[in-house]
């Protein structure tokens, strides 16, 4: 994904739009990202600020996960959103968080694959009421109800609950 960017660099204040359709393949993931076989769309601006190119824009997808709480599989639309500066090569700067580029483009496609990958959650949940599953038989408690008793206390807390049923 390469944004041409001689036009941009002839004038300050400028902003162009983009946007890219691509698939997984074309960002180089694996077999195990949730949002195989998913296009991807990224949307954004190009501003020249004078002194460096800033590219903003958000990433559009959507992603099959599994439930952290109940394992149930769910399809859940993800929506990143990224900003870069980038300077010419060779340019001297403060900027320590300034990328550079070479040339007459830019490629994204490092930044697309990166902003993916960070904004995946640790522990993604179908919804957030999710009851989960029965810690006693595994029953999922969203589907259906058990008759375990799930009030009862590991032996090795059981001094805790007894401070707690003290100051009560």
């Amino acid at each position: 994904m390469k944004i041409n960017v001689v036009q941009a660099k002839q004038e300050i204040g400028g902003t162009y739009h983009f946007q890219f359709v691509v698939s997984d393949d074309q960002l180089g993931f694996d077999d195990e990202v949730p949002w195989r076989n998913n296009k991807i769309t990224v949307t954004g601006q190009l501003v020249n600020t004078g002194k460096a190119l800033e590219v903003q824009g958000v990433i559009q997808t959507s992603g099959t996960y599994n439930c952290g709480r109940c394992l149930e599989n769910f399809c859940t639309d993800i929506q990143v959103v990224f900003s870069e500066i980038y300077l010419a090569a060779g340019s001297e700067t403060e900027n320590e968080d300034a990328l550079f580029y070479e040339g007459d483009e830019i490629d994204i496609t490092d930044l697309v694959r990166e902003s993916l990958l960070l904004a995946e959650p640790l522990k993604i949940v179908c919804k957030e009421e999710c009851k989960g599953l029965c810690p006693v038989c595994g029953t999922n408690l969203n589907a259906s109800t058990c008759s375990c008793d799930r009030d009862s206390v590991d032996p090795r807390l059981a001094v805790l609950q007894k401070l707690l049923q003290t100051k009560s």
